[in-house]
């Protein structure tokens, strides 16, 4: 049985929570930034919000779909990326399993 506080210590995982948190982070915060862009937008950039850019569709529409889109979009180039986080968690763990005082 392995001891996780044991491995918490071990370089490689620090390593792993280090590369973990430098992509979560700037993920992150580009979609605070996007997400509060909207509504400061919608109440100091009224002209170009309510610019019509085709038919009845004005720019804050597409925008506020964008955002949709971009969640999603990162969401999954999170869970893509989550995969490569957990393998290398569960070879951690498997390194470190069999040892005596582990």
């Amino acid at each position: 049985m392995a001891n996780y506080d044991k491995i918490a210590c071990t370089k490689e995982f620090v390593e792993l929570k280090r590369s973990k948190m430098k992509f979560i982070w700037p993920i992150v915060i580009l979609f605070f930034c996007l997400y509060l862009s909207f509504p400061l937008m919608a109440a100091y950039a009224k002209p170009l919000m309510s610019k019509f850019l085709f038919g009845n569709i004005t720019f804050g529409y597409l925008f506020g779909v964008s955002l949709y889109f971009v969640a999603w979009a990162l969401a999954f180039v999170y869970f893509l990326k989550a995969k490569g986080f957990d393998q290398k968690a569960k070879a951690l763990v498997e390194k470190y399993r069999h040892q005596k005082g582990a």
